[in-house]
Order: structure tokens, then C-alpha cells, then sequence
């Protein structure tokens, strides 16, 4: 064999040059390869090659072309890819040997046949691991896919769980949020971008007189505008879409059957968004009817703020509730009123209280005060505004009633008056007391009681003030020491002053 052997060695850069050129011809996968290491891999196949020629071993060769089936399987190349590769090596090595050698040596024909059958073991063999790599390759690929499969179908069912947890959260916040607007006492109405009306509360039924089963799906401006006067609704919803929002506006809503409704209305947007043409509205309606009644009722009686500050109780609850405050509390009263009861009528003693009071709730109401209660000729008045801007307005208050009471007594023609005022500073608590059934506002301490010894101290036309008071008065009022006096029911001494009015 070395005749054959000797040829091929001789023309190993034409074999392999050859094979590159016939791998890139015939398969075009292989023009995308780069052309040097195309051919250091054609060189080693070829080399392990001619050793099996040589040694009729071909386990070299075969490493290589396992390497070579190795790459092209990872690569993609298709099985008739890689087997017409392989069989590029026959007739490169025998155009080769025919032309290089003798055609009718016997010798020469025999070890051609024996370089053929080297040839096709190793087509054999290079093809066959081929066959085999593809297979696991594609097995490997199929195992992977069926994997994904399973973790795709796990996580369909996993989003199917979510979407059925989803829906039934959402569908528990909806029943909840039903429930909750139908408890309100406000009234809810929500309006779409079309400002037809998607949702019309109970309360809004109850306050409006029109059921939600005709207001739902309706235009909310035909709607409202033929069962209520006193409202645009066009205008209101407008102002919430352009703004963002409505505050709280009072209106007068005059309703079908012709009863008024004062009302409280505001409104929002439903959500967020860039396209003013998307956005829903809700609106948010307070009757107040009563309330202003109650308002304006019971303060012909009591200070508007007494009442604020029992509504805004009864909001929380019914309970007999009470606050510790530091405030200032005056007590005034008529000096020798029994004796002016007896001289005048009953018509003109009731005429006579009404000037009085009328002069004292002026006053104090002017000052920030509120009147806690009328007790006979007596009234107590508190002043809540801070310790001592509290202090200061109960004592411009005692001035000005003073002066007011005197004018008073200068207009002629009715019993003159004077007034005795206390005044003390202290901790209160300020709240309701009485039963569930009767109760009364009031403020309750060792202050207020305080406060009324020392009315009891002043003479007619004087205000006496406590030790506290006088301290956060010293620097605006002129006092006079009246030095310590003993109260009834107390223990020790209180100091107390005369006050005699402004420094100038």
C-alpha cells in the first residue's frame, strides 16, 4: 500500500484543497463557515485518514469525524448535510490515485480496493455517530419542549386559579362596596363618560323621590332636571371633569312634590386619566334639611357653637361624652334683682330680662364666647379660644357689658340695673351630662365654681377676676388687688383683682 500511500501523502494540499472546495459547492451551509477553520478541520479528518490507510487502524480518523459530526449536529446540519461531506472524501482520493498511478498494475488495484473499503468504514462510521448525535440532539430538544409544555400548562393553571381568586375578590369588594353605599347616609350617584347614570343609592331614592330602577341607564340631566328644580347638574359635572373635583357646595333642591331640600353636594372623578372624555363622575349628597332647621331653631336659645359641638357629637355617639379643656368661664348677674321684682310688673320684668340678655349674649358672642345657660337673672358664659386670648376676650366682654348696661340705664324709662361679673381661668371638662333621655352641654370644675363665688364677690357694675386670670390679663388691663378672699366651699384663699379696664 505504500505506492497509494506515497501518493496521497505526496498530494495531501491538493486532496484537502479539493475537499474544501467541494464541501463549499455542494453543501451551502458550509459557505457560511470560516474558511481557516473549515480547513484545519478537513486537515485533521484527512490526516487521521491516511494513518488508517497506513495502519489500517482508524480510531484516529474516527475521533476526528466525531468531533466534525459533533459540531454540525450542534449547528443544525441536516443528515443529508453531513453524509454528502462524507462522501466528498471518495472521489477526491480517487481521482487522486487513478491519475497518479498506473491503471493495469494488479498490485496497484488491489490496495486501491483496500483504500476504498478504509473509505466507506469510515463514511460508515462518521454517518452513523451523526445519526446517533442528531437523535440525542433532537430527543434533548423534544425532552426540553415537553418540559416547557408542563411548565406553560402549570403556569395556565396557576393564572386560572389567580384569575378565579381575582374574580372572586373582586366580586366580594363589589358586594362590599354595595353594601357599604347602601348604608350610607349620604346619598351616591355615579355618572359615565355619556353621563348616563350607572349607579343610584338607596338614600339617593330617599332623598330626591326617585327610585333607582328609573334612574339607572337614564341621562342624568333629563333625569334630574324634570323631577327637581333648584340644581344644574350639567353645570356641576362640568366643574368636576374640568377641576378634578367639586367641594362642598350648600344648595336648594326643590323636589317633585314640591318640598325643599337643603343639601350638601360634592364630587370627584371616579380615576385618573389623561382623556378628559373618559372619565366617570361620582357625586355626593348630604340632606342637611333637618340639621338647618335644628340649627336654626335651637340657636334662638343657645350660641350656634353650643350646637355645632352637639351635632358634631351625636355624629359619633349617644353617649355622655366629655373633654378636658383650659377655658375661661364668666358668671354675670343682676345686683339687687329681688328687690326690682317687687317693684315692677311681670310684662315689665320679662321686658326688662329680654333688654338685659339681649345686651349679654350680644357682648359675648362678639368676644368668641358662647352662653352655657341662663340661670334666673344669672348667665354663665365660657371663652375657649386658648388660656389667654380666652382670658382677654371674657374681659373686653365684661367691659363692653358694663358699658352697654349703663347706656342702657341712660335711654330712661325702665328700672336702671347693674351687673356683678366673675371671672376665673381653669381646667374644665367640657361636655354632656345628664341621662341618655335629657341632656344638657355644659362645662363642670372647681373653675367654674370659682368663677361664680367671685360674681358673688363684685358690687354692682364690677368684674372680679381670679389669681390666673389676672396673670394672663396684667400685661393689656389695668387691675386692682383686691388681696386674698375666702370663698365658700374652699379651703384656702383665692387672690382677686378688680378689673378696671384697658392700659392705655
Amino acid at each position: 500500500m505504500s505506492v497509494i500511500l506515497d501518493l496521497l501523502r505526496n498530494n495531501r494540499d491538493r486532496a484537502i484543497s479539493d475537499l474544501v472546495a467541494s464541501l463549499v459547492e455542494q453543501v451551502p451551509r458550509y459557505a457560511l463557515a470560516n474558511p481557516a477553520e473549515m480547513r484545519r478541520h478537513v486537515e485533521q479528518i484527512f490526516d487521521g485518514y491516511l494513518q488508517a490507510i497506513e495502519t489500517g487502524d482508524i480510531s484516529e480518523a474516527t475521533k476526528s469525524l466525531r468531533a466534525a459530526a459533533n459540531r454540525r449536529a450542534t449547528q443544525g446540519f441536516a443528515p443529508a448535510d453531513f453524509i454528502t461531506a462524507m462522501l466528498m472524501t471518495y472521489p477526491v482520493v480517487r481521482s487522486i490515485i487513478r491519475v497518479a498511478g498506473p491503471r493495469q498494475d494488479a498490485t496497484y488495484a488491489h490496495e486501491f480496493e483496500r483504500v476504498e473499503a478504509v473509505t466507506t468504514r469510515l463514511i460508515a462510521e462518521g454517518s452513523n455517530y451523526f445519526a446517533t448525535k442528531l437523535g440525542e440532539k433532537v430527543h434533548g430538544e423534544l425532552a426540553a419542549a415537553q418540559a416547557q409544555k408542563r411548565e406553560l400548562e402549570e403556569r395556565n393553571r396557576l393564572l386560572e386559579r389567580r384569575d378565579a381568586d381575582t374574580q372572586e375578590t373582586l366580586q366580594s369588594t363589589l358586594d362590599l362596596n354595595s353594601r357599604v353605599i347602601a348604608s350610607l347616609s349620604s346619598g351616591v350617584v355615579v355618572v359615565d363618560p355619556q353621563r348616563r347614570v350607572t349607579l343610584w343609592s338607596a338614600r339617593m331614592e330617599e332623598v330626591l323621590g326617585i327610585p333607582a330602577a328609573e334612574a339607572e341607564g337614564q341621562p342624568i340631566d333629563a333625569l334630574v332636571s324634570a323631577r327637581v328644580k333648584g340644581v344644574q347638574v350639567s353645570e356641576l359635572i362640568e366643574r368636576v371633569r374640568t377641576l378634578g373635583r367639586l367641594p362642598m357646595t350648600k344648595l336648594l333642591f326643590v323636589t317633585a312634590d314640591g318640598s325643599q331640600r337643603h343639601l350638601y353636594v360634592r364630587g370627584e372623578r371616579l380615576r385618573a386619566s389623561a382623556d378628559e372624555e373618559g372619565l366617570s363622575t361620582v357625586i355626593i349628597v348630604d340632606d342637611i334639611t333637618e340639621r338647618e332647621l335644628l340649627i336654626d331653631s335651637f340657636s334662638r336659645y343657645v350660641s350656634k357653637e353650643v350646637v355645632q359641638q352637639l351635632l358634631s357629637r351625636s355624629r359619633v355617639t349617644n353617649k355622655l361624652t366629655g373633654e378636658r379643656k383650659t377655658c375661661t368661664v364668666l358668671f354675670a348677674d343682676i345686683r339687687g334683682f329681688t328687690g326690682i321684682s317687687e317693684r315692677l310688673s311681670l310684662e315689665a320684668l320679662h321686658e326688662l330680662l329680654n333688654q338685659y340678655f339681649r345686651v349679654m349674649i350680644d357682648q359675648v358672642t362678639a368676644h368668641d364666647g358662647i352662653i352655657d345657660k341662663f340661670i334666673g337673672d344669672k348667665i354663665m358664659a365660657v371663652f375657649s379660644g386658648g388660656e389667654a386670648e380666652g382670658a382677654a376676650a371674657a374681659a373686653r366682654a365684661a367691659l363692653e357689658i358694663h358699658r352697654q348696661v349703663a347706656a342702657l340705664n341712660a335711654s330712661g324709662g325702665k328700672e336702671p340695673i347693674a351687673v356683678g361679673v366673675g371671672i376665673n381661668t381653669g381646667q374644665v371638662v367640657m361636655g354632656t351630662v345628664g341621662s341618655e333621655e335629657r341632656m344638657s352641654f355644659t362645662v363642670i370644675g372647681d373653675a367654674v365654681n370659682v368663677a361664680d363665688r367671685l360674681q358673688g364677690l363684685a358690687g354692682p357694675s364690677e368684674t372680679v377676676v381670679g389669681g390666673r386670670t389676672a396673670v394672663l390679663l396684667a400685661e393689656t388691663f389695668r387691675l386692682a388687688d383686691l388681696g386674698p378672699r375666702s370663698l365658700k366651699g374652699r379651703s384656702s384663699p383665692e387672690l382677686t383683682y378688680r378689673l378696671e379696664g384697658l392700659k392705655a
